[in-house]
């Protein structure tokens, strides 16, 4: 029985992470832009950040990361500039539109999650994460 209890919560685990992602992608998408380029703005500072830096962030590679910037100069969110210290290396910097539109995502996004969220109260949340935080401490 314990066997299955675990699969059972395993499989709800998962459904309630795809669930939400989903919807927060939908919703991201509503405003015209994708996950992975609004991923790009959050970690975007105000000084730049170097191309291999983000695709770390990211967990992706370069091929992907060239794409994926060059949609975001097409929409004229960010610009490359190139590294003082390293010719070789490119800095991603926001544009006034990138940095007007993360800064108008940001708390959309965070809005967004407290509504899906907002289904469990505020000791059940807590339960939650002491909950997952138990499962992530197992694997470490």
């Amino acid at each position: 029985m314990e066997d299955f209890l675990s699969h059972e919560v395993y499989k709800a685990l998962r459904h309630a992470y795809h669930s939400i992602r989903k919807e927060l992608h939908n919703r991201l998408a509503e405003n015209g832009i994708t996950w992975p380029q609004f991923h790009a703005l959050y970690h975007i500072e105000d000084d730049g950040i170097p191309t291999h830096e983000l695709a770390k962030e990211l967990k992706c590679n370069a091929s992907n990361m060239t794409g994926l910037i060059d949609r975001m100069v097409e929409n004229n969110w960010v610009y490359r500039a190139s590294c003082a210290q390293d010719r070789r290396v490119w800095i991603i910097k926001l544009t006034d539109e990138g940095k007007k539109l993360k800064a108008e995502l940001l708390p959309k996004h965070k809005r967004n999650i407290e509504e899906l969220l907002g289904v469990l109260n505020q000791d059940e949340l807590m339960e939650l994460k002491t909950l997952l935080n138990k499962l992530i401490k197992r694997g470490n």
